[in-house]
């Protein structure tokens, strides 16, 4: 099974499957949230978020669980995932749930789509195009173990602006300068080599930047 695993990693359908997955079941509250209603986006956070981290309760203390569950979604995981380390999913359902209970519906919910759209598109920009990245200059430590691009980065901000844009021009919100902001924090933040799950910083530090700019 282990080899299997790896196997599939090594491939590009793994590659593709997991962007395309984080695109899909990641936007599906932010968007729940600005289409329809607050209430909506909150069951729906919480429930993901049960869930998940119940899942992953059941996973570390039930070896069983955790063998079916590498069996059945090991295409979807980040390598040492399958390790009994806490998912990327359920840091972002954790994530979604801290936002929509602490900041109006419309910072959060933008704060979690710069991260739905932002980081596939850097991962799938880096991959192919990166040159610029961070073990050109650092040749040991965090930052040299890092495969984050320059390339990645921009291509995250330019997601994170194009949406940023659109809303604004669907009167989500009025003023357009304090969300450029936080797309630009949201693309540094997922570009430095921080020891942190992408999935909580990111998110955390763009809705933390909109709000201290929206309230004042």
């Amino acid at each position: 099974m282990k080899q299997r695993s790896q196997s599939v990693r090594e491939g590009s359908v793994y590659y593709w499957d997991r962007r395309l997955s984080h695109l899909s079941a990641a936007s599906v509250i932010p968007l729940l949230g600005l289409a329809i209603g607050y209430e909506y986006a909150l069951g729906m956070a919480i429930i993901g978020a049960a869930a998940l981290v119940g899942g992953e309760i059941a996973r570390f203390f039930i070896p069983s669980v955790n063998a079916w569950f590498i069996e059945s979604l090991g295409m979807l995981l980040k390598p040492g995932e399958e390790r009994k380390e806490v998912t990327a999913a359920t840091y972002l359902a954790v994530t979604s749930l801290v936002l929509l209970l602490l900041f109006d519906v419309e910072i959060a919910s933008l704060a979690l789509l710069f991260l739905t759209f932002g980081d596939p598109l850097a991962g799938i920009i880096g991959k192919r195009f990166g040159r610029l990245r961070w073990n050109r200059w650092f040749k040991k430590g965090m930052a040299a173990a890092s495969g984050k691009s320059i390339e990645g980065a921009l291509a995250f901000l330019v997601a994170s602006l194009s949406i940023t844009t659109l809303l604004w021009a669907k009167d989500i919100y009025l003023t357009l300068w304090p969300a450029a902001v936080g797309a630009a924090v949201a693309a540094i933040v997922e570009f430095l080599p921080i020891p942190l799950e992408d999935n909580a910083t990111v998110p955390v530090a763009s809705v933390l930047v909109m709000w201290l700019l929206w309230v004042n």
